[in-house]
């Protein structure tokens, strides 16, 4: 069958394009939605550091399992399916987290993390195998922007969680709210999707190799490997900041919980500025540079916050490592999205990484915390941040 490929300048990559990033969006949203109320349940829940750290380690073993597996199921069923599938895991796995949160059971907490990362982890990989489809087709470099609206959806939920605390509204409440908007927005923006039949196309391989083995293809090619690790260090930055950084500011410096989030969604705020001016700095500075320079200053900032006195210091630092940290996973997808063919496995590679950086990496900040407290802990992310400085020298193209 005879598939005809629209020019670069076709509505139907606008509407996918803005479709994609609407779903970049709502993935940041729903993920903020749930850690700008981290301070508020770990205070109901009586949780220790090293217990918050368990829950969400917890709970990220649902992304080791969706993240290898995504890049082939999105290849075999296509990226629209995959990820209506990944959200509908994240909505059950928040179901459960809002049923359980009244009978203060940790065990299902946990579950309710492990089922909402195992749909969450799957339909973030696709988004980026969905919007390096879009960049090919429409010969447009759009992957900061799309992380840029990732960035914007958890901005919107860590503003939103820091009214809903100042307003007393409860966490159960909240998240009900967040369900019912990703319900609607993720199946009306799946439908916008470029179509199945043009991506099917593009990535066919004449050789008839399947989904599987591509990716096992791209586990063996260095360059992709190389790219994977080093957004470790990227997404260990950014995952920290997540998980931690509510929490270095309230028990750091003794500001309220409202304060703590409004400080997390400042941070945010930086990295959304810098992923939106990433595209027109890019047509002045190669990537691999311009990425290493980011690096040194998020860990500069990482210095500032984890051992200055002052807060207006630690802002600084803040500002510091929300840029620095902005750039990692976007110009590590570009770079792997050059060839349709091999697309979906290597963002497959590229995801199983960088995610699972972002998601357990960041856990493990907890047990430190146990004996030199959130901000100093946090520190410690500077040393993959070096890695990644290291491994950034692949990032040129072959």
């Amino acid at each position: 069958m005879t598939v005809e490929i629209p020019n670069p300048s076709s509505p139907i990559y606008k509407r996918a394009g803005i479709a994609t990033a609407l779903m970049f969006f709502f993935a940041g949203f729903t993920f903020a939605s749930f850690m700008s109320r981290i301070p508020t349940i770990r205070d109901a829940f009586e949780l220790s550091p090293a217990s918050v750290g368990n829950i969400l380690l917890l709970g990220s073993i649902g992304s080791v399992i969706a993240l290898p597996t995504a890049g082939p199921i999105a290849g075999r069923f296509g990226p629209r399916l995959t990820v209506w599938a990944g959200y509908g895991f994240w909505i059950a796995g928040m179901t459960v987290v809002v049923s359980t949160y009244d009978q203060h059971s940790l065990a299902l907490l946990a579950l309710g993390l492990f089922i909402s990362q195992l749909g969450t982890s799957m339909a973030n990989t696709t988004m980026n195998i969905a919007g390096g489809y879009v960049e090919v087709l429409s010969r447009r470099r759009i992957m900061p922007w799309l992380h840029a609206s990732y960035s914007i959806g958890t901005v919107s939920a860590a503003l939103l969680g820091a009214l809903m605390i100042m307003l007393n509204v409860g966490v159960k409440l909240h998240l009900v709210i967040v369900i019912g908007l990703t319900i609607v927005v993720m199946f009306i923006a799946g439908l916008m999707y470029v179509p199945q039949q043009i991506i099917a196309h593009i990535s066919r391989d004449e050789s008839g190799s399947s989904n599987t083995k591509r990716t096992k293809a791209a586990w063996m090619e260095k360059r992709t490997v190389m790219i994977g690790l080093m957004v470790i260090g990227t997404g260990m930055m950014e995952g920290a900041a997540n998980d931690w950084l509510a929490l270095a500011m309230v028990d750091g410096f003794h500001v309220s919980h409202a304060q703590g989030t409004a400080t997390f969604a400042f941070f945010l705020a930086v990295l959304t500025m810098a992923r939106l001016l990433t595209p027109s700095m890019q047509r002045r500075w190669q990537p691999r540079p311009m990425l290493q320079v980011f690096l040194v200053i998020a860990i500069g900032g990482l210095f500032l916050l984890a051992l200055s006195p002052w807060v207006w210091l630690a802002l600084v630092g803040v500002i510091a490592w929300g840029f620095g940290a902005s750039i990692g996973f976007p110009t590590a997808a570009s770079a792997l999205s050059t060839d349709p063919k091999m697309t979906a496995a290597r963002i497959s590679v590229l995801s199983t990484i960088g995610y699972g950086a972002f998601l357990i990496g960041p856990p493990l900040i907890g047990y430190i915390a146990n004996f030199v407290g959130y901000r100093q802990a946090i520190g410690f992310i500077i040393l993959p941040a070096l890695i990644s400085l290291y491994l950034a020298r692949y990032i040129d193209e072959r």
